[in-house]
């Protein structure tokens, strides 16, 4: 007559062991994830209230090249907003990085944005770095319709008003990839008051 064999005691301990760590794997990974799209955040949002206090110093000092449409140009007979510089013609994102420069503590300027980022590949957007690991980058338009925002902790895109003159971009985890919009990339559009909130 055979015997009915049980688990040993040392075996139980073993499978307790593996499961308890297979359960600290997975919380540690939610808790990192969450961890990791709070500091998204933040840091967006450091970048975007940075820009807007910039916006907002350009505005008040720099009125000669102030790139954020806050005065009027007659163009072809008809008064507008337009983005030009100190010499009446229209300024390019060279010219915006270099004015944004003066009142933001840039690591680094005059770089292709999207030499640091994998979402595009458009050498027309401007770009820097911030301190950390975080990009901004700025993109010069016709004064259209603003864009769409890609903005943090948002589940669906927020819809642009009113007329832009350009788009900021931001990186937050710079050269790390791969790069999301709504994720670790956002875009705004720029318009008279900064910040196309």
């Amino acid at each position: 007559m055979n015997k009915k064999q049980a688990f040993t005691l040392a075996e139980i301990l073993i499978c307790l062991v593996i499961i308890g760590f297979i359960a600290l794997i997975m919380i540690k990974n939610v808790k990192t994830k969450d961890f990791t799209e709070k500091t998204y955040i933040a840091s967006a949002f450091k970048a975007f209230e940075s820009v807007q206090q910039a916006s907002v110093k350009i505005r008040d000092s720099e009125t000669e090249s102030c790139p954020t449409g806050s005065f009027m140009a007659n163009v072809a007979g008809d008064w507008e907003y337009t983005l030009v510089n100190s010499s009446g013609i229209n300024a390019n994102t060279e010219e915006v990085l270099n004015l944004y420069g003066n009142y933001l503590k840039f690591e680094n300027t005059g770089i292709n944005f999207c030499d640091y980022t994998s979402f595009c590949s458009d050498e027309e957007i401007k770009g820097a770095k911030l301190p950390g690991n975080m990009y901004i980058g700025f993109e010069v338009t016709e004064i259209e319709d603003c864009p769409d925002y890609y903005m943090p902790n948002t589940a669906t895109i927020i819809n642009g008003s009113g007329k832009c003159w350009g788009k900021l971009y931001v990186d937050v985890d710079g050269t790390k990839g791969p790069n999301t919009l709504g994720k670790d990339v956002y875009v705004i559009g720029l318009n008279e008051s900064g910040l196309a909130y």
